[in-house]
C-alpha cells in the first residue's frame, strides 16, 4: 500500500480528498459504526430507560479497523446532516456548549451521559482534561452549530498519543445526544467524513472514508411499532 508521509496539516484539501478515495478500498479502515450503541436516559442524564420515556437519546460513533496495530490521526472532510432536529444536545461547562471533549466534565453544571462531543479515543467525565483531541479550523470555535459547517474536522495532539490506537478494533470518534422527543419524532444525522490513520510504527499517512445515517430509534420496526408511519432511514446503518 502506498505511503504518504506528508504530515496532516501539510495537506491540500482537494489532494487529501483524492487520495483517500484511492485508499478506501484497501484500507484497514473499515468504516464508521455507532447505531448498536443507541441508549435513553431519563430526565436526570443518568438513569438509562426506554425510548418510550427518554428524555434523551444518546448515540456514539465508532471508526473500525481490521488490524490491531491501527493507530488513529485525525478525521478530516466531515460533514453532518440532521434530520428532524436542528442541534444536538451539549451539557458540558461552557455556557453555550462545546464540541470539545476537554470541557465534558461531570461536574460544574456538566453530565458527559448527556453531552454530544467530538473525540479520538480518550476519555470524559474524570478525564476530560487529559483528552488531547483539538478541533481543526473548519470547526471554528467548536460551538453548538459549528459540527454543520463545511468540511469539519478534529485531530490528536500530539499526533502519536495512545489516545488513537484501537480498543478492540475500535477508536470512539464521537458522541451525539437528541432529545427524547426528537428521537421519538425520527430524528437521525448523516455523517460523511475522512480519516487519516497510521500502520503500527508506520510514519506514513493512511486514509479512508465512509458515510452512515444514523437513526436515534432502536430499529425501524421497532419505530414503526412506537410510531406508525415514521420515516426509516435511507442510508445504510451501522
Amino acid at each position: 500500500m502506498k505511503k504518504m508521509p506528508t504530515p496532516i496539516h501539510a495537506i491540500l484539501p482537494g489532494a487529501l480528498t483524492i487520495a483517500a478515495l484511492n485508499f478506501a478500498a484497501v484500507a484497514d479502515f473499515t468504516g464508521f459504526s455507532g447505531q448498536d450503541t443507541l441508549r435513553y436516559y431519563a430526565t436526570d442524564g443518568t438513569t438509562e430507560t426506554t425510548v418510550a420515556d427518554a428524555a434523551w437519546a444518546v448515540l456514539d460513533v465508532y471508526a473500525n479497523y481490521d488490524v490491531a496495530t491501527d493507530h488513529t490521526v485525525s478525521v478530516f472532510n466531515a460533514n453532518f446532516v440532521a434530520q428532524g432536529f436542528s442541534l444536538f444536545n451539549q451539557d458540558d461547562i461552557t455556557v453555550d456548549g462545546s464540541w470539545k471533549p476537554s470541557y465534558s466534565f461531570d461536574t460544574g453544571g456538566g453530565n458527559s451521559n448527556i453531552d454530544s462531543f467530538i473525540t479520538i479515543g480518550g476519555g470524559v467525565g474524570s478525564q476530560a482534561a487529559s483528552n488531547l483531541t483539538t478541533a481543526d479550523p473548519n470547526l471554528g470555535i467548536a460551538n453548538s452549530a459549528d459540527i454543520f459547517n463545511s468540511n469539519v474536522g478534529w485531530y490528536l495532539l500530539p499526533p502519536t498519543s495512545e489516545q488513537g490506537d484501537p480498543i478492540d478494533l475500535q477508536v470512539w470518534m464521537g458522541r451525539f445526544v437528541v432529545t427524547g422527543d426528537e428521537a421519538r419524532s425520527g430524528a437521525e444525522f448523516e455523517m460523511s467524513a475522512f480519516i487519516t490513520y497510521t500502520e503500527g510504527s508506520s510514519t506514513g499517512a493512511e486514509f479512508g472514508n465512509d458515510e452512515v445515517n444514523f437513526i436515534f430509534t432502536p430499529a425501524p420496526g421497532a419505530l414503526a411499532l412506537l410510531l406508525p408511519g415514521a420515516a426509516c432511514a435511507r442510508r445504510r446503518r451501522r
